[in-house]
């Protein structure tokens, strides 16, 4: 009986941690609060969707026509990013509805409430942060 309440305290409190790799889980404010993103586990890698904006918009730069309508709130704008270790996820690409194009990027945790959003586009380097939304 002491075995059992020892592994179900053991299982309960692991379960309440997450893992190193879902620390960028949940809602982050872009600059300026002009909008916010949710990122979600995404199958084995992780992904994010624009979930509110402060001036919502349509996707009226997107090559794709026939996408030039849609709101953008609900749009995924980040995919396919792998935890690499050391607060670092990486192989994903960020979508750009200002400028309609998709780009590599990498996400780095600069703390528990600072998300770095790096990219890079030929010789162009940005980063822009994000915090996390309370």
């Amino acid at each position: 009986m002491r075995f059992l309440l020892v592994a179900l305290l053991a299982t309960t409190a692991a379960q309440g941690e997450p893992s190193a790799a879902d620390r960028i889980v949940g809602r982050w404010v872009t600059p300026n609060q002009e909008s916010k993103i949710e990122i979600v586990k995404c199958g084995d890698g992780y992904c994010g969707s624009i979930q509110w904006m402060m001036n919502p918009k349509q996707d009226a730069n997107n090559p794709d026509p026939s996408l030039r309508t849609r709101p953008l709130v609900g749009v995924q704008i980040l995919r396919g990013f792998r935890h690499a270790g050391a607060d670092t996820w990486e192989g994903g690409t960020l979508y750009g509805p200002q400028r309609g194009k998709e780009v590599p990027a990498k996400l780095v945790l600069a703390g528990a409430d600072a998300l770095d959003i790096k990219v890079s586009a030929g010789v162009v380097r940005k980063t822009v942060r994000w915090t996390r939304d309370k």
